[in-house]
């Protein structure tokens, strides 16, 4: 459920940054939402996950507006570990103001310890959907708990 809701997340970043922080014609987006397959509750999930951050003043729109100030080089192990598809789908991501620098740094970070290389987008997205849903404190929205090591809640992290 987690890779879906983060499907919609991205979707509909993406509409606030073309529309610049405009929230109207959202409603036409769900219909269209709908008619690609999610679901009423995932849509509804990912709505609420991206109100809950606007609420609690999180960076997310502060993000939106703002111009990459610094840029990630890949090491030459990352370039091995990773595809260009999955590391852009992190710069798309980072763009969109979904990802902060550290969490970024988290997840390739997490990335290079699940396996052996490559790392594709299905993968990528699986650990960041975990990163991201769990840093802004929604749990339970992690499908794939298994990428986060114990932390001192007893949850894995």
């Amino acid at each position: 459920m987690g890779d879906r809701i983060l499907e919609i997340v991205v979707l509909l970043m993406s509409h606030i940054r073309e529309t610049r922080g405009n929230f109207e014609n959202l409603e036409d987006l769900s219909d269209s939402l709908k008619s690609q397959g999610f679901t009423d509750n995932e849509i509804s999930s990912a709505y609420s996950w991206i109100l809950d951050q606007i609420q609690t003043e999180s960076q997310l729109l502060s993000n939106i507006s703002r111009s990459a100030d610094s840029f990630r080089i890949l090491s030459d192990v990352e370039r091995q570990h990773f595809l260009p598809d999955a590391v852009g789908y992190l710069l798309q991501l980072k763009y969109l103001g979904l990802l902060t620098d550290g969490q970024m740094e988290l997840i390739f970070e997490r990335g290079l310890m699940i396996g052996p290389p490559p790392i594709d987008i299905e993968q990528i997205k699986m650990i960041t959907g975990t990163v991201l849903f769990h840093d802004t404190g929604h749990p339970e929205l992690i499908r794939h708990p298994a990428y986060f090591l114990n932390d001192e809640d007893g949850l894995i992290n």
